[in-house]
């Protein structure tokens, strides 16, 4: 941890608030850690350390690090030329994604601290305990993913830990985030308990988090060799000099690499770890799937049943708001003649060419028409994909016949109305509440274990996956295995697909081309760019980010950077 950071270390420069609700700010100004322990605020000690979250996303950097080096991501090149194009380096995303969780980590630590020592009733102590667990280990699972090993602070610098500690080996830091994820799933609430309160993270959020991190542990350790598919490869070709998109992505088949760190874990026990963690909370029934892509991501249904881990925000205060909803979807700016403004990063035509005609994520969940500009006193429409011309022609499905078909890079391709739940649509800071894990999640990972156990899915497998068809109208499992039974190895690959359709734009696909050692290939099958000029090519150092230079620098343990920084 660098000195920089310290500003966020002490309890005396925190914003605390109040126990009735996270996000009406109270400020405690000069309080002391005795303070804080003798009138009980537990509640601000468990909000204070949350709050650490919103600093990867005040400036819009958390969403950039986790979608932006990824096969389906596209956008300008002046916004993709960094992140988007693997220059990590120094980048200001990369370093405060780094100072952000770490400084969750020192809060966490310190914070458990101090309401350890609080006389308040024990329920409640245990539940803001396990609260600040389950953060912690939600901080070091975003850092070890990322960064490799990283240091481990089992308590914090305001308790006397060195501010310079030596890098853990990736399996420690696993333990460490398995620890705290078991602590946290013995004493927070369930969901139902009357006593638990929207928004904070629940008994099943542990769950939910160990699963996932059991299947991160098992992907990645799988030995190399085993195969694994994915739709993509090269999005252009030239004829006579001429760019020709190719509008169906490729079946391609890779060899997976066992991920660099993960040696000397027991990928089959794993898996077993996380399908028995996953039925857990299934069986437990806390938590649920909406009906609809529309219902799901209606304002209304934000910390619904579907959502177990979600970043709480108020478009009313800077600090607790985020720019993620206007660069994604884009707004109606009246100052622009009311065109759809922003909504820079899409998805590439590559990802919506992997639905199912009817399929809700590309039917509803697109925005397939839209004004992007204003001329001669009137709005001119285009739309997407190009495809539908012929609905465009007779002018049905909310097509008008003098719609436009435009291939500029922020305007051919998807932008996604997940983004558009937000109270305030006007361009400014929103209310959106990034889904950090939902439901959906769980039962595919579920599925995931399930199938590498049994050597190809079992009826449980594919009764959970029909769950999510019939919800979003695609083909059922069950009659794809009809027309072509699956494999291991087929069913495999169905669902990493379906995890990028179902989580598009949720901060997943980066880390599963990682854990399933099929990152490099899948990024090189595009070729050296995308259809818009974003650079796609990459090297073994893109694998990790590299650490900040204050890092390396001040901290006597690093000697060296992540390979090839």
């Amino acid at each position: 941890m660098k000195s920089r950071c310290l500003l966020y270390l002490s309890i005396v420069s925190l914003l605390f608030t109040s126990c009735d609700d996270w996000l009406n700010e109270k400020t405690y100004t000069f309080v002391s850690g005795e303070d804080l322990i003798a009138a009980g605020k537990y509640n601000e000690l468990v909000s204070g350390a949350f709050n650490a979250l919103h600093y990867a996303f005040e400036w819009g950097n958390y969403h950039q690090i986790v979608n932006f080096d990824t096969d389906y991501q596209t956008g300008p090149t002046w916004a993709f030329g960094k992140i988007g194009a693997g220059n990590f380096y120094e980048d200001e995303s990369t370093n405060n994604f780094y100072i952000g969780f770490t400084i969750a980590v020192q809060r966490c630590a310190y914070h458990s601290y101090l309401i350890g020592r609080m006389k308040i009733d024990e329920s409640e102590k245990n539940n803001a305990l396990g609260e600040l667990a389950f953060l912690k280990a939600w901080s070091y699972f975003n850092l070890v993913q990322f960064y490799g090993g990283v240091g481990l602070y089992k308590e914090s610098v305001s308790e006397g830990a060195s501010m310079s500690l030596p890098r853990s080996t990736v399996a420690e830091v696993y333990e460490h985030i398995i620890e705290q994820l078991k602590f946290a799933e013995s004493t927070l609430y369930a969901a139902k308990d009357p006593k638990f309160k929207k928004g904070h993270v629940s008994r099943g959020a542990a769950k939910a988090l160990l699963a996932k991190v059991y299947c991160t542990i098992a992907s990645a350790s799988m030995a190399t060799g085993n195969k694994v598919s994915i739709r993509g490869g090269a999005p252009v070709k030239y004829v006579d000099g001429n760019k020709v998109y190719i509008p169906e992505p490729q079946r391609l088949t890779f060899e997976k690499e066992q991920v660099s760190g993960y040696e000397t874990f027991d990928s089959e026990a794993y898996y077993r770890l996380a399908q028995e963690k996953a039925k857990e909370l299934i069986e437990s029934n806390e938590f649920g799937l909406f009906s609809s892509q529309e219902e799901l991501w209606a304002y209304t249904s934000r910390n619904g049943k579907e959502f177990i881990f979600s970043l709480q925000t108020n478009a009313n205060n800077p600090k607790l708001s985020n720019y993620a909803s206007r660069e994604y979807f884009g707004f109606i700016n009246p100052a622009k003649n009311n065109i759809r403004d922003f909504g820079f990063y899409i998805l590439r035509d590559h990802w919506y060419q992997l639905f199912d005609e009817g399929d809700e994520r590309a039917v509803w969940g697109v925005l397939h028409r839209q004004p992007f500009a204003y001329e001669n006193n009137r709005l001119l429409y285009c739309y997407y994909p190009a495809k539908d011309s012929l609905k465009v022609k007779a002018g049905t499905d909310g097509y008008q016949p003098t719609d436009i078909l435009r291939y500029d890079a922020h305007l051919y391709g998807s932008k996604l109305k997940k983004f558009s739940q937000i109270s305030n649509p006007d361009g400014n800071r929103s209310d959106y509440n990034w889904p950090f894990i939902r439901y959906a999640e769980v039962l595919l990972l579920y599925a995931e274990a399930d199938n590498e156990l049994n050597n190809g899915p079992s009826a449980e497998a594919i009764k959970m996956l029909e769950l999510l068809n019939k919800r979003n109208k695609s083909k059922l499992v069950s009659e794809l295995g009809a027309l072509e039974p699956w494999t291991k190895e087929s069913f495999r690959s169905y669902i990493l697909e379906e995890r990028a359709k179902e989580l598009a734009g949720e901060g997943v696909r980066r880390f599963d081309l990682i854990r399933w050692g099929i990152y490099l290939q899948t990024m090189n099958a595009i070729g050296s760019v995308d259809e818009n000029g974003v650079i796609k090519r990459r090297e073994r150092r893109h694998l990790l980010l590299p650490l900040p230079a204050d890092e390396v620098n001040t901290n006597k343990f690093i000697e060296i950077n992540n390979p090839g920084w």
